[in-house]
């Protein structure tokens, strides 16, 4: 076939060979095309549908990868919860301070174990802020070096809490100081200024060793927890962990952009028990104490108090002298080692919770339990009263030499007879020699002595129970005999009680047996709503039917003609019962053990002064001030 020559170079026909024809014509060609049609066609809709799935199926799964390669996690501290008195009146919450972040990435980069080191420019930039702050540039490159290894993408404070004038500084010079940026951070801030050190305790990182043994179960490295008190009795309540920030980075994994803080959500709020008024009264009441302790020729080196409702457990006022600045530990962090190295006035011991003494008198009321109830004397039961007791070559003074007549025990109590209660000790001795005078160790136990205090803040000593039997012959290389049974009788020797324990056990004594469960937690507050914080009691007791005759004794003691602290309480409105103590041997601790009203127990308040002489002379009047301002009487 001829073609014509001036068909269009795009329509131009195509030969064949003339023998090929039959086959273009053939079903097995359309068979061929048709399969071929089919393949891409099958292709096409794989491809359309794996764009389906990918978009739309698993669209989000693959935004949220590519956001995770696009961003980093960034820890930052977050808000603690408040902490706020029995009325609501806040004493802990969270304020914001500035500080002074580095810009690790600018300044230096980081190995393949995620260690940093400076670049010779960031060591020249490290070198001009050390000039200005004085600090080393060492220690500069320290605080980067450990903020990069707990976070390596967030920034690196290394000027804690920097001067308002150096801030101001850097701020307006941004280009001299360009691997630095002035930031806000959360910190703990105490609108009461020094107040509550006794219970609200101290903040601080949490170290390797409490991350090991699961003290802390949710928290992690870098991360500011609750050390003593109820910051840390409380933390998993006050401390909801790291805020979790988002900042760019780029394929290299740099950082891109700025940082992104998502919005906080407000943590709980812990509501205490402490009366913040009574804290305060309390507070003044054992300085004046130790005023009064020094007129009379003492030199206290310490004082405690405990102010606890005996029905519920719920302590009011908790005291501790010395204490330290609350405050300034917070925002001083060299103030805050010289508090742990301090180890003369121990000013981070809660003595009221912490503090073992002998008791002195104090401790007769529970030996006076322990005969009443194993029926080894009645209320009624005459003992005699005398200048002194001999014991085979031993001689047991009386305060009151002249002294001889025979008593009851609501009188013994009130004039709080020495000679009376070594009797009565040697009673119990002879009651059951086979158990060594242990019958007066097991009620001390039954009322809290001798164990620690379940209380809901750290540092509560369980103190010391002396009696029969390996453990004290260890410590003081003697057996136990019926000389250290007499002794333990007064609460003198080797006994050792904390103010607390003697709070909980006078509770249980007014309170018809019950051993409460010390707190100073109440409640939690979540979003307005107040969820009250439950303590059952540790136990019940069975008191004896004349333990009625201890508390008129103790009554008389405050209010009677010959009552040791009658010179304090005699004319005061509120009728009180207590028990005066004077712990030796010397230099002296005073003591006073009491409740009031005497017919409806409010409040106990226990007392102890170190070396600070008798009883009636520095605790019993510290210890009516902290009623004065608990009850208010005539006004006042």
């Amino acid at each position: 076939m001829k073609l014509p020559r001036n068909l269009p170079r795009g329509r131009r026909l195509q030969p064949y060979s003339r023998a090929d024809a039959p086959y273009f014509r053939s079903a097995g060609f359309y068979l061929r095309v048709g399969g071929l049609a089919i393949v891409v066609a099958a292709g096409l809709s794989l491809l359309l549908l794996r764009a389906w799935s990918i978009q739309v199926l698993h669209g989000k799964q693959y935004a949220k990868a590519a956001h995770r390669q696009a961003y980093r996690t960034v820890d930052l501290l977050g808000a603690r919860g408040a902490i706020v008195d029995d009325s609501g009146q806040l004493i802990a919450d969270t304020t914001w301070h500035v500080a002074i972040d580095a810009d690790a990435a600018s300044l230096g980069s980081r190995d393949a174990h995620g260690r940093w080191h400076p670049s010779a420019l960031g060591l020249r930039e490290l070198r001009r802020l050390s000039r200005l702050t004085g600090k080393r540039r060492s220690a500069l490159v320290t605080r980067i070096e450990h903020d990069v290894l707990h976070s390596p993408f967030a920034p690196a404070v290394v000027i804690q809490h920097p001067s308002a004038a150096l801030t101001a500084y850097v701020q307006e010079r941004p280009w001299k100081f360009p691997g630095f940026k002035v930031q806000a951070e959360a910190t703990r801030s105490y609108p009461q200024s020094a107040f509550g050190s006794e219970f609200l305790g101290l903040l601080g990182e949490v170290s390797p060793q409490e991350l090991s043994s699961g003290a802390y179960k949710s928290a992690q490295p870098g991360e500011v927890v609750g050390q003593s008190g109820v910051e840390a009795a409380y933390d998993s309540v006050l401390n909801k962990g790291f805020v979790q920030a988002k900042v760019p980075v780029d394929s290299l994994g740099r950082i891109a952009g700025a940082l992104r803080v998502p919005r906080q959500k407000q943590p709980p709020t812990l509501q205490l028990s402490i009366d913040m008024r009574l804290q305060r009264a309390a507070q003044n009441a054992l300085v004046y104490g130790m005023q009064q302790s020094r007129l009379n020729g003492y030199s206290p080196t310490g004082a405690s108090a405990v102010a606890i409702v005996p029905s519920t457990g719920a302590i009011k006022a908790l005291v501790s002298y010395p204490t330290f600045n609350q405050k300034l530990a917070a925002e001083s962090p060299a103030y805050l080692g010289r508090l742990y190295k301090e180890t003369t006035t121990t000013p981070t011991l809660n003595r009221a919770i912490g503090g073992g003494y002998p008791t002195g008198s104090t401790f007769k009321p529970i030996i006076a339990e322990a005969a009443l109830s194993a029926g080894i004397i009645t209320p009624s039961t005459s003992l005699l009263c005398s200048g002194s007791y001999a014991l085979g070559d031993t001689i047991f003074h009386n305060v009151e030499a002249g002294i001889n007549e025979y008593m009851s025990l609501p009188t013994a109590l009130e004039q709080s007879c020495d000679t009376w209660f070594y009797r009565l000790g040697a009673a119990v001795w002879g009651h059951d020699p086979q158990a060594q005078g242990t019958l007066i160790q097991q009620w001390a136990r039954k009322l809290g002595l001798g164990s620690e205090p379940p209380i809901d803040l750290t540092g509560a000593t369980t103190g010391y129970l002396p009696g029969p039997g390996r453990t004290f012959e260890r410590r003081f290389g003697f057996p136990w005999t019926e000389g250290q049974t007499i002794n333990l009788a007064i609460g003198q020797g080797a006994l050792q009680v904390s103010p607390l324990q003697l709070a909980v056990a006078y509770s249980t004594l007014v309170n018809g047996g019950k051993v409460v469960r010390p707190h100073v937690g109440e409640a939690v507050i979540r979003n307005g709503v107040r969820s009250v914080l439950p303590f059952k009691p540790v136990r019940r007791v069975h008191l004896s039917p004349y333990t009625s005759a201890i508390r008129q004794g103790l009554y008389a003691a405050a209010h009677g003609s010959a009552g040791t602290s009658t010179s304090v309480f005699g004319t005061f409105p509120i009728p009180v019962a207590g028990k005066t103590g004077t712990a030796e041997p010397d230099p002296v601790s005073s003591w006073y053990a009491s409740w009031a009203p005497f017919d409806h127990p409010k409040l106990v308040v226990v007392v102890n002064i170190e070396h600070g002489g008798y009883g009636a002379q520095a605790a019993a009047p510290a210890a009516k001030r902290i009623y004065q301002a608990y009850f208010h009487p005539n006004g006042h």
